[in-house]
């Protein structure tokens, strides 16, 4: 569901100590950077969880500031940057049909209406 949201208790970065509602997708997200727990779930003291090297504490730490930096964009009315282009250039397959002389373009809803 698109809309489910979820509570992450924020352990580093900008929202350090904060308890958050995020949707679930981000809230996932940040338990897997790292960089926040699920506060209705109980750490397993027989399967702790390593301390973190340096490096993944730098990572997380970027992750949450990336993060935090994105919410303030999105409040402040500023887009996010568009999306790299994928590996092989091509983004759509868009040509115009050869026998319409205005070169109108069909697309795949129109072509299934037919």
């Amino acid at each position: 569901m698109a809309d489910e949201t979820r509570q992450i208790q924020v352990l580093i970065g900008p929202y350090r100590d904060h308890r958050l509602t995020v949707s679930a997708a981000d809230a996932d997200a940040a338990i897997n950077n790292h960089w926040a727990v699920d506060p209705h779930v109980l750490p397993d003291p027989d399967d702790p969880h390593p301390p973190l090297t340096e490096a993944e504490r730098t990572a997380a730490l970027m992750a949450a500031t990336e993060w935090a930096q994105l919410q303030w964009n999105t409040a402040q009315g500023i887009a996010p940057p568009d999306p790299p282009p994928p590996e092989d250039g091509v983004t759509r397959d868009m040509h115009p049909e050869e026998d319409d002389p205005a070169a109108n373009y069909t697309t795949r809803e129109h072509r299934r209406r037919r």
